[in-house]
Order: structure tokens, then sequence, then C-alpha cells
């Protein structure tokens, strides 16, 4: 029996199953041991974890609003697209891992999503430069809230003079590699990659108590992008595609300044509401961002299971969102239109005859006989000015010259290389040797270099603006170019004007050793730096070296021009010459105003309706075109438009200010009418000066206009007049007061709605009532600053006998079965109950006798009323020419201002103010 056992057992030992059951036995004990572990010891823990890995809460965002102009047609729409998201769905051991793990997954989906051609989202107010540099893209407030906002601060107050003066260089690095608030953003990252990995890092660091809402990294992906983004989903933890709705526009070139745009909410947007959430989408200008809520409507929630990487597996509940309500604004996108194009035409018509065929790069002033205001300058503009203007507005790209593609790009380069080889050991002597020019004495082509060196120290911030001693006889010796610039840089690291430590970290022994790395630096950086490249290249232009066919050839080799063999050709043989080559494609708008940027390269026009306040258009020239910065912001076109000298992204109706010239002389006629310093029968001679004040200020006839009452110095534009007016309004016991005039000066320009803001629903600038010398003030110079829609304001409150309406673009407010929510009108601000009807009658008068003076509207059937103006503000540059208007004379239904920036003279505002009454069949 024990035999029979032991046989038994023997032969168990003996078989092959002995170690199988030996694996299953271990792993038996293993499986009880991890079950103990998972259930007993860390159970409570890991249901927590699983719990929080698979449900999700998020909510659904509505359909945004459409909007419409005043006649129902659609401005602003939505459309279905795929959009690649990213939420925070892993769990690291350490903060240094989350950074690498999470900054490494944007890396490479940023990398799939472009090379299949998309782009992607990025509102950073950070972009990169030509040169390669990070720069800001935002100023003042808007910078000092944004940097709140990177610093964590409650409020601006609390940021700290380094926090503010922080260049964004220094604050790319504080983003990627400061300990506590870093992101771990490596430099081995391509410079543009580092920035949107930071801009998506700030918006899951903002809401970072969800981990598992998700980021916009790119709207509107292509079926190549998804399908890529789809098979590396293993790889890529926490991005998905989704559908959603991308806002689009219509004309939106033409209502860029009205409409904004849309994009990803920041923080302070959420500081100020906190309806939003980290990831909505929100108004960022214009009407989208006023009335932002209106447009957002009501959200829905959805309960889901996710699995690791993020992909919904099972929606578990669902509450669908109602879609925002639409808006109807007041203004007419025909006329909009109509009028936009009206005022690139007549920038056409003052820059073409200008174009001169002449040498020199410089604009020179051509005394001529201006209109009924005066003198005014004729300015001639040289072809080589135009041909250093597209390269100076980035029409032509430097990147493209420096690539050599095609022929004349590599010609054009190699003389570059040539003069660059040549400019910079020259300024390097003229920096380094004891023998270094005076500024005087220098060529004009040295001159710019180192006014350039000093600005680019400044901007920089290597100088110190705050630290100058501006009463210093060395800086006014400097500012009078009486040193050189080795003598001024080398006395300014001696009073600690430069700020060394940004140049290294390094002490110097030697003021001569902290001035040697002062220049190691200047010469280091003018060879990358895109501003001073266009400098070589304006002395290559001025000098012939790169001509104008050159210059020309390049615009169809780089796409600005469309393709056209026949005029190629005809360029590239000789049988036409680059001067009528470029009159022809500025003529034809081939090449526009805003594309040259020179005086006057912008415009703007603002029309009401007087009795109502309703803007039915508001047009800001140049425009862009918002969808590119809608959703997918495309950083190379913000890029542009943010470089563009002639501003696009600044709303030229209202934010653009200038002085208002003689349009400012109806308030001083009901000032002085209404403090009873004249009257309407009141005759004050002019003899071509006003004698009591010294120096004598001059009327723009040098002869005089003789006698004239207020209507009539109105119709002529008489400063003498208005001189005495603001003279007898300074009075005060006999002396002369200016603050007492300017202050009654304001008070009217204020009851008038002019130097008050008109509560309009976008963006507007506060306006400026001149506070410095009444007499000046009194004929709209002094420091008077107003925008075309403070004088579209002022202008209709004067057509209404003194009814001063807020404005509002504003028509009705419905729900998206048209039903209505809010019935929009204008408020009334004030009335000036207590101006007489004869001021109004004079000033009336006044202004329909100026138009039976203006040559633009003979012939009119409708009786209009205006007032002209130039002003001069920098002797340098052309006039800014402005015309304010209402119409018709007797029953007001449209109030009018034109506003040109450096537009010679008002008889230009004069015929486009003409052309814009007979676009509206009021003629």
């Amino acid at each position: 029996m024990i035999r029979n056992i032991i046989d038994d057992v023997l032969s168990f030992f003996k078989s092959r199953l002995l170690p199988m059951i030996v694996v299953f036995v271990v792993l038996f004990f293993l499986l009880i041991n991890r079950l103990f572990s998972l259930q007993i010891i860390n159970g409570q823990s890991y249901v927590e974890n699983v719990a929080k890995s698979i449900e999700k809460d998020t909510s659904i965002a509505a359909t945004r609003g459409r909007i419409f102009d005043k006649n129902g047609v659609l401005l602003a729409y939505n459309e279905l697209a795929y959009s690649v998201k990213i939420s925070d769905s892993g769990t690291y051991g350490s903060n240094e891992t989350k950074n690498a793990t999470i900054n490494e997954t944007i890396n490479n989906t940023i990398n799939l999503i472009e090379s299949n051609g998309d782009k992607i989202t990025n509102d950073l107010p950070i972009t990169v430069d030509e040169s390669g540099n990070f720069q800001f893209t935002v100023a003042d407030t808007s910078l000092l809230r944004f940097l709140r906002d990177v610093y964590k601060l409650k409020s601006i107050n609390l940021l700290s003079d380094e926090q503010k003066n922080v260049t964004a260089q220094q604050l790319i690095e504080y983003l990627s590699t400061d300990e506590k608030n870093g992101y771990g953003v490596s430099s081995e990252y391509s410079v543009q990659n580092r920035l949107e990995i930071i801009n998506l890092r700030l918006y899951m660091s903002a809401n970072s108590y969800n981990r598992y809402l998700s980021f916009t990294i790119a709207y509107e992906a292509s079926d190549k992008t998804v399908a890529a983004i789809l098979e590396n989903s293993g790889q890529l933890a926490g991005v998905v595609i989704e559908e959603e709705y991308v806002r689009r526009y219509v004309d939106s070139v033409y209502v860029s300044n009205i409409l904004g745009y849309t994009g990803t909410v920041s923080s302070s947007d959420m500081t100020d509401n906190t309806k939003y959430e980290a990831n909505d989408v929100v108004g960022k200008a214009g009407i989208e961002q006023s009335l932002d809520l209106d447009l957002q409507g009501t959200k829905g929630s959805k309960k889901v299971y996710v699995d690791t990487v993020g992909r919904v597996t099972e929606v578990l509940d669902e509450t669908q969102p109602a879609t925002g309500n639409d808006i109807y604004l007041t203004i007419d996108i025909n006329l909009q239109k109509k009028v936009y194009d009206a005022i690139e035409k007549k920038l056409v018509d003052i820059l073409y005859p200008n174009i001169r065929n002449e040498d020199g790069i410089e604009t020179r002033v051509e005394p001529g006989l201006g209109d009924n205001e005066g003198t005014t300058a004729g300015w001639a503009i040289p072809i080589k000015k135009v041909y250093f203007a597209l390269i100076d507005n980035n029409i032509i790209s430097l990147n493209k010259i420096a690539s050599q593609d095609l022929p004349v790009e590599a010609d054009v380069y190699n003389s570059f290389l040539s003069k660059q080889a040549q400019v910079v050991p020259e300024i390097n002597n003229e920096l380094t040797t004891n023998s270094s020019t005076v500024y005087t004495k220098l060529s004009e082509d040295n001159k710019a270099y180192m006014n350039y060196i000093e600005k680019m120290l400044k901007d920089n911030e290597i100088i110190n603006k705050d630290s100058i001693d501006e009463t210093d006889d060395t800086y006014q010796k400097w500012g009078a170019g009486n040193i050189s610039l080795e003598e001024y840089l080398t006395y300014a690291i001696s009073k600690n004007w430069i700020d060394m430590s940004k140049l290294t970290s390094e002490q110097y022994s030697s003021l001569r050793e902290g001035y040697n790395s002062l220049v190691e630096y200047i010469i280091n950086k003018i060879q990358s730096d895109t501003g001073f490249q266009k400098l070589i290249y304006k002395s290559l232009i001025s000098s012939g070296t790169v001509n104008g066919r050159q210059i020309c050839l390049m615009l169809f080799d780089q796409g600005v021009l469309a393709p056209n063999d026949a005029d190629y050709a005809s360029l590239n043989s000789g049988r036409t010459g680059p001067f009528d080559f470029i009159k022809l494609k500025v003529l034809n708008k081939e090449i526009t105003p805003a594309q040259l940027a020179l005086e006057p390269c912008s415009g703007s026009c603002v029309i009401t309706n007087p009795n109502t306040g309703d803007v039915l258009a508001l047009v800001s020239y140049p425009g862009y075109d918002i969808n590119k910065l809608s959703g997918t912001v495309d950083a190379d076109y913000y890029n542009q438009l943010n470089n563009d000298l002639s501003k696009p992204l600044y709303d030229k109706a209202t934010s653009v200010q200038t002085a208002p010239g003689s349009i400012f002389k109806l308030c001083s006629s009901i000032a002085g009418l209404e403090e009873g310093v004249i009257s309407p029968s009141t005759m004050i001679n002019c003899s071509g000066s006003f004698d009591l004040v010294t120096p004598p200020p001059k009327c723009w006839k040098i002869k005089g206009h003789g006698d004239r009452d207020v209507s009539t110095a109105i119709r002529d534009s008489c400063n003498v007049f208005f001189y005495n007016v603001g003279y007898r309004l300074a009075l005060e016991n006999g002396k002369y007061n200016s603050i007492k005039g300017t202050s009654t000066l304001q008070k009217y320009a204020e009851q008038l709605g002019l130097a008050t803001k008109s509560n309009i629903e976008i963006y507007e600038k506060e306006p400026q009532a001149s506070n410095t010398n009444a007499i000046a003030s009194a004929i709209g110079q002094g420091t008077h600053d107003y925008s075309c829609l403070n004088l579209a304001r002022y202008v209709s409150t004067v057509a209404t006998s003194g009814i001063n309406h807020d404005l509002t673009l504003v028509d009705k407010v419905t729900d998206s079965e048209g039903n209505l929510i809010r019935d929009n009108s204008a408020v009334v601000a004030n009335t000036m109950d207590n101006v007489s009807s004869s001021t109004w009658t004079a000033v009336h008068t006044g202004m329909k006798m100026v138009i039976d003076f203006q040559a633009p509207f003979n012939g009119f059937k409708v009786i209009v009323a205006g007032k002209s103006g130039t002003a001069q503000e920098n002797s340098n540059k052309p006039d800014h020419a402005t015309f304010v208007s209402y119409a018709p004379y007797d029953a007001p239904q449209v109030a009018m201002a034109v506003v040109i920036p450096n537009g010679y003279k008002s008889g230009n505002v004069s015929e486009l103010t003409a052309n814009i009454y007979k676009i509206m069949g009021m003629n």
C-alpha cells in the first residue's frame, strides 16, 4: 500500500504535467495576492481613480447666433467642421514627467496637423518676427492684462515693474523654464511650436481643476489630418477629433472693424464673466465681443465614459444646447461696401498723379495753391520711394529674396550681401575708433544707420529711456547731431542709461570693456535684424543698384501680382518701363494704397441717421479678412497684419484720431454766439493776421477776407474771425485767460457730442478737447483729437439743432426662429434746448454756403450742408483732410463724416463726400 503511494508520488513528480501545475499554482497565488491588494489594501483609492478616469462631465457649446445687416443680409454664420482637441487625461509620477509628456504630445500633434497642410489655432499675443525674435502683438492695457493673467495676479496694479517691463523673449523663457510656473517647454522644439505649446498649456493650466476639459489645437481639420490623428491615437493620449461649428463671415474685409472675430476665451474674459469656461469660443473684438452673451446661447451638458486616451466609449446622459440669438445691425452692407470702394478709389486718385519718375527716395515738398482753407503742400512721391515701399511694407518678402529661388531674387540678394559686407565693417569702424564721425557730417545712409541703431537699443530696452536725463548737455548734443553715436553711447554707459545686464551677466572692469561688449551686441544684431536689412535695401534702391525692373519682376515671382505672361515678358524685355508699369498697377488697384502704405493709405467714413442715432455705415480702410483670425488663427496672416504699416487692425473710424481743423469752427460759432461774444450780425474784419497777440497768427488768405459775419466766416473758413472768437471767449475781467477760453469751448464740444464717447457697441477711443491756447483751439488746432465717429456724432447733433444721440450699430435682437427678443434704439444723451434758433440758423446757413462753393456738389438736386477742414500735425507729412455734412438741408435724414489722414487737402474729401451722396442716390 505504502509502496503504491510512493510509486504514485514518484510518478507524479516525473510527469510532464508537473511544471504546468506548478505554474498554475504560482499564478493562482499571485492573482489572490493582487486581488487582496486591489480590493482590501488599496481598494478605495483604486475605485476613486477608476471613476475619475472613466466618467467625464462636460458642457456642450451652443451654436452661435447669426449676424445680419438692417435688411436681413447675412454677415456672420456657422459651418460644421472637424476640430482637433486635447485634454489632460494622464496620471504622472512628477510634474517634470507631466510637462514632458503633454508637451511631446502637443508637439507631435502639431507636426501631424501641419504636415497635412492645416493650421494651428494660436491667439497668444506673442509672435515671431522675420528676424526670429519674439515680440508682443498687443500694448498698453491689453498687454498688462495679458501679463496679469500669465503671472496669475488679480489686478494689473499688482504687477511689479520688472513684470510690466518684461520682453516677449523673457516671458517665453519664464513660461518655458520657471521652476514654479513654467511648463518645461524645451528649446529644442521649433520657435513656432514653442509658442503654440505655451499657448495651449496656459489654457490648460487655467482650468487644471477639470482635467478632462478639452482644448482646441486646430479647427477645420482636413480629412487627411483626421485620418492621421486617428491612426496615431495610441501615441497621442488625450487627443481626439470632434465635430463643432466654426464661424464664417460674408464680405469680411468690408465689415472687419464692425464684426470683429471669435477665439478661445482668455483668463481675463473668464474673470470678467463667470459664465465662461476655459475652452469656450467667445467674441474677441467688435460686435462679436460686445454682444457675446446674446450670441453665445445656452450650453448643453453631457456625461460620458472615456477610455485611457480620452475617447468617448459611452454617453450616459445628455442635455441639448439652445442656439444663440441673432443680431440685426443698423448698417446697410451694400452701402458699406460701396463706401469702402469709394475711399480706396479716392486714395488712388490722390496717389496716382503724385508718383513722379524722379530721382531720390525722400518725399519733397512742392508748395501749391490749396482750396478755400489756404495753401496746402503738393507732395511729390519719387518712384524710388514707391519701389522701397513694397519692401518696407513686406509686400516683397525679404525671406523669399534670400531664398534665391529665381534669378531676379538671386541677383538682388547678391547685391544685398555685397552691400551688407561693406556697411557692417563701416559701422563697426565708426563705433570703435577714436575718430568717429560727428553725426551731422555722416552720409545720409550712415545717418539712417545710426538713427536705427539708437532706436533698436531703445526698443530692446538696452537703453533705458526712463533713466535718461533729457536736460543733460551730452544728450542734447546728440539730439542736435553735434557728437558721434560712439561718444553718446560711451557717455550713456557711464551714466547708467544702458542696462548692461541685458547683454551679459559678466562684470566689466572698465568703461571701454563694457562699451566693446555693447558694440559686439550691435554688430551681431544688425546682421540679422529685418529693419536694418531694409535700410540696406533702401540704399540699394536709392543708388540704382537694385532697379525698378527687378522690383516689378519680383512682384510676379513672389505671387503678389497674378501671373500674366504678356505683362511679365513686356516688363522683362524693356518694352514696358517699371515706372509706367507701377503707375498702371496702382491705377488699376492691383497694387493698393494699403499695400504701399504711403501717405495717404487709409480713410474712414461714418454715416448716421441723425434723427435716430442709427449708424448706416461705419467704414474703415483698409480692412482685413476676419475669416483668417476666427477659429484657427492664421499665424502668418496675423503677423503680416501686425507688421503692416497701413495698420489694418486699427479701426480708422473709431480709434484713429486727428485734429479736426476748420470743422471745429462750427462749435466755436455756437460757443461764441451763445456766450454773447458775437451775434449773428457781428462783423469782424480779417486783414490776414490776428494782431491782439504776439506773434500774430495768420489767416490762410494772406491778404485777408475783409469784413465777415459768422455765417460767411464759416463759408470762407476765415481763421482771423475765429481767432477773435477764441480770444473773446478767453477774456476775464478784460484780460486774456486761455484756460477760460478752452474750458468754454470744451463745454460746447461735449454738449455737441464731439468731446465725449458715443457709447457705440464696439471699441472707441476717448476723444480729447483742446486744453491749451484758446485762440488756436477755436480753429481746430491746439490739442484737439477726434475720430471720424466723433465727427459724425457732432454733425448729427448740429443737423438736428441740438439733439445729441448716443450712436448705435444694433437694430434688434431675435431668437433663432426670428421672434423679437429686444428692439434696440439709441439713447438721447442730451438736448441743447437753451441754444437759440438764431444760433442754429446762422450755423446752418454758413454750412449751406460752404456747399454752394464746392464744385463736386454742382448740379445736386438735394441741398447739402457741410464744412471742410485741413489740419497740419507734422510739417514733414501732408495735412489731414476732413469733411462733415448732412442732407437734405431742410429735413436732415443723413449725417456724414469723412476723414483721410494725410489726405493733402479738404477738396479731396469734399469730392469723396459728394461721390458717397451719389452712391446713396441723394444728388
